[in-house]
């Protein structure tokens, strides 16, 4: 039993010295090495919102998807992707702040509110 209780004893050791020599990470660490950090969503007139700016885009329903496109990365400057579905196509589930999706029809023609995920 002494050889067991001992051998216990120096891995306990051991994972405290190794855990001494790592330095904590922090958030604020990670943001200055330009490292993209998940942020909480915040409350905007009492809807919880994951990115900053316009979130939809109701008023580009029946215009045309380069329309669309353009009005969206011009009211949203972290937009960085736009992309079109067509009707019955499975939209992806992850959310993406920068992302907007345009359900379109085959003249590319948006048919569905774009917004922002």
């Amino acid at each position: 039993m002494e050889g067991k209780s001992m051998l216990k004893l120096s891995h306990v050791l051991a994972f405290l010295l190794l855990a001494s020599l790592f330095q904590s990470l922090m958030a604020r660490d990670l943001i200055s090495d330009g490292i993209e950090v998940l942020q909480l969503p915040v409350e905007n007139d009492g809807e919880f919102v994951f990115c900053p700016g316009k979130q939809s885009w109701p008023e580009l329903v029946g215009k045309s998807a380069g329309y669309a496109k353009q009005v969206i990365e011009k009211e949203n400057s972290i937009v960085h992707e736009v992309r079109l579905l067509f009707p019955g196509m499975v939209r992806p589930l992850n959310y993406v702040c920068g992302r907007v999706f345009l359900v379109v029809d085959f003249k590319l023609v948006v048919q569905v509110t774009p917004s922002m995920g």
